[in-house]
């Protein structure tokens, strides 16, 4: 019999009614007890988001840790200069890199699990419940998969009919054929096609999130049940983080016109806002240093402040294994920019350490609002320069004190404008990197100069197993 490998440790700690969230399971459940009840298959869910937030994938290294290294983003210790020298042959990166192979491709397999059994069993589950269930998961495997392309293999606009990799659409299937990066992202676009239309009725649409309030007696309050509540909804894939993947794939692609079409419905949806004043303009404990009201798709996880801290935090020795040295520079020294007020005190940089009586459990995005006004920036730059100066400055309004109404405004916008948008914007999110990518763009190395754009800096190795049992080519 098939079993189901399930972990997932209390990540979450919720006062609300999201049950989905609530889940502690750490064993094996044989999967044809755990797919009995449509409860089961939300378990199954959970554990494939849980597995997803650990610092061993996007709580750490393929998020603020790495793959911002490899953005040249940190001075950093001896632990990371394989890292930043692109040096993936080292013997401990390629130990780290056939670990995030590994990760990615089994949180697949436990969602390919979902969506088989969502077709073997459908009778125990509800229309719509058995809707949303294949929604998410068919999302999520498209994103793991998409960021597997993203970390594996040249960028389709470049090279369409290059080896890509394995795009594994059945549980259990240890050796799913080899794509080529043209048929991976294609099959990516396929997958989140289908979801979008089985998320149709996401629970989402029901709500605006960031407007959740917990009702008292008092009156309507934002407290931390209003923001477990609205995590509810973010904290999952959703209607919208999919549009956003679909915009991601799409501009991956060089097809602008419909990512940007993509981006604007995310946008207009009106379920997300970009930061205002007054939610940086308060108490320590109620400041939203990862301006949560933009997050499309998110992670919990109640131990990366924990995780965050033993990268970014100096020690009582007076070291750190990476340090943000540059922040003046990235920032232009602006005091009013909030990233730089806010997420850096010296050389620490604390955007995911808030106060410890913050009514915001911890997260990490791995899709902003922000990021859909920067994508059409990028997207409409060539075509329509004023289009994107627009969004770039209707971002900035909402960055920078005393921008709100226009007065900062950019006049004359430039490519490395927006990119240097993007590297203020994205750290500790694990973007820059691939951003540099698509784009071919060289990076800054600090003391070894520029660097090169090219696929020995963009391209990760295959782990030896894979060769190995693949018969797959060695890069």
């Amino acid at each position: 019999m098939k079993r189901l490998y399930i972990f997932i440790g209390l990540l979450f700690s919720l006062t609300s009614c999201n049950d989905w969230l609530d889940v502690e399971l750490d064993n094996k459940v044989d999967d044809d007890k755990l797919f009995n009840t449509a409860e089961g298959f939300k378990e199954a869910l959970a554990g494939v988001y849980s597995s997803m937030s650990k610092s061993s994938m996007y709580g750490g290294r393929l998020t603020m840790e790495y793959v911002d290294v490899l953005a040249q983003y940190y001075n950093s210790n001896s632990t990371y200069e394989y890292w930043e020298d692109y040096d993936y042959e080292n013997s401990g990166c390629r130990s780290i890199i056939s670990g995030m192979w590994n990760n990615l491709y089994s949180c697949i397999s436990q969602a390919n699990c979902i969506l088989e059994w969502a077709d073997k069993n459908a009778g125990v589950l509800s229309e719509s419940d058995r809707n949303q269930i294949r929604g998410e998961a068919l999302a999520l495997r498209a994103f793991l998969h998409f960021d597997l392309y993203r970390l594996f293999a040249p960028d389709v606009k470049w090279a369409q009919n290059a080896e890509g990799i394995p795009y594994n659409k059945e549980f259990g299937v240890s050796l799913p054929p080899m794509y080529s990066t043209k048929e991976v992202v294609q099959l990516v676009i396929n997958d989140l096609l289908e979801a979008e239309k089985c998320l149709q009725n996401d629970p989402i649409q029901n709500v605006v999130p960031y407007m959740i309030r917990t009702s008292t007696s008092a009156g309507d309050v934002v407290d931390k049940a209003a923001k477990d509540e609205m995590d509810k909804y973010v904290a999952r894939v959703n209607l919208y983080s999919v549009k956003a993947m679909l915009a991601r794939a799409y501009q991956a692609r060089g097809e602008y016109v419909a990512a940007v079409s993509k981006a604007k419905e995310v946008i207009d949806s009106g379920k997300f806002r970009l930061l205002e004043a007054t939610s940086i303009d308060q108490s320590e404990n109620m400041v939203d240093l990862l301006f949560s009201d933009e997050h499309i798709f998110s992670l919990r996880n109640k131990e990366l402040s924990t995780y965050t801290k033993s990268i970014f935090k100096e020690t009582s020795g007076g070291t750190t294994a990476l340090r943000m040295e540059g922040s003046y520079n990235l920032y232009d020294g602006n005091q009013d920019d909030f990233r730089y007020s806010k997420w850096y005190v010296d050389f620490d940089f604390i955007k995911y350490v808030p106060d410890s009586n913050s009514i915001f459990t911890t997260k990490v995005p791995l899709i902003k609002l922000s990021e859909m006004y920067l994508l059409i920036a990028e997207c409409t730059y060539d075509t329509d320069p004023d289009e994107a100066r627009r969004y770039v400055n209707m971002l900035r309004r909402h960055r920078i004190r005393g921008n709100q109404e226009g007065a900062g405004d950019w006049m004359y916008l430039s490519r490395e404008d927006i990119f240097k948008e993007m590297r203020r914007e994205y750290i500790g999110e694990g973007q820059m990197w691939f951003a540099h990518k698509r784009n071919r763009l060289n990076l800054s190395g600090g003391l070894t100069g520029t660097i090169e754009a090219s696929d020995d800096i963009f391209v990760f190795p295959l782990p030896d197993a894979e060769i190995e049992s693949g018969n797959r080519n060695e890069r």
